[in-house]
């Protein structure tokens, strides 16, 4: 064999060392699915409400070359956690809850656990739900001093 072919034959090995693999970056989120995990970071942050107004011009000021207007309401009706909440003013537009049970169904089914983690989004959860577990007991032990009413609609505004 002349030299030209021992060289051909040694570069066709199909064994490659683990040390040259370099580890692969995980795939960027699409578009629409990093501005749904934006709105859940502005609803954490927010006591898990917020007005399509406020949301919308939040999104648009934190990435204006990223989003629209249009884009972030569009998001707020089409996905299954974010739910109209009841709302004597309409100072802002529709009042927006975040429904924690669906996030994390929705995070599961799209296998954003990691991305979530990483975000602080499931610490940002609890604190959010003992917040207003706590909120509910506040208004439960104060029914002594106020009228049923009163008690009532500040859970039912707290919870819907």
């Amino acid at each position: 064999m002349s030299q030209d072919e021992n060289k051909d034959t040694e570069n066709t090995d199909d064994t490659t060392d683990p040390k040259d693999t370099k580890p692969t970056k995980a795939k960027p989120l699409p578009l629409t699915e990093t501005l749904v995990l934006d709105i859940v970071d502005y609803l954490l942050n927010n006591k898990g409400y917020g007005y399509s107004t406020q949301i919308s011009s939040f999104m648009v000021n934190y990435k204006p070359r990223r989003y629209t207007s249009r884009e972030v309401v569009g998001i707020l009706r089409n996905r299954p956690m974010f739910r109209h909440a009841q709302s004597k003013e309409r100072r802002g537009g529709i009042r927006w809850r975040l429904d924690l049970l669906a996030l994390s169904r929705y995070l599961e089914q799209k296998g954003f656990q990691n991305r979530a983690e990483e975000r602080g989004i499931y610490e940002k959860i609890q604190q959010l739900k003992w917040s207003q577990l706590k909120q509910t007991i506040d208004s439960l032990e104060a029914m002594d001093t106020r009228e049923l009413d009163d008690i009532y609609e500040s859970i039912a505004t707290l919870w819907s």
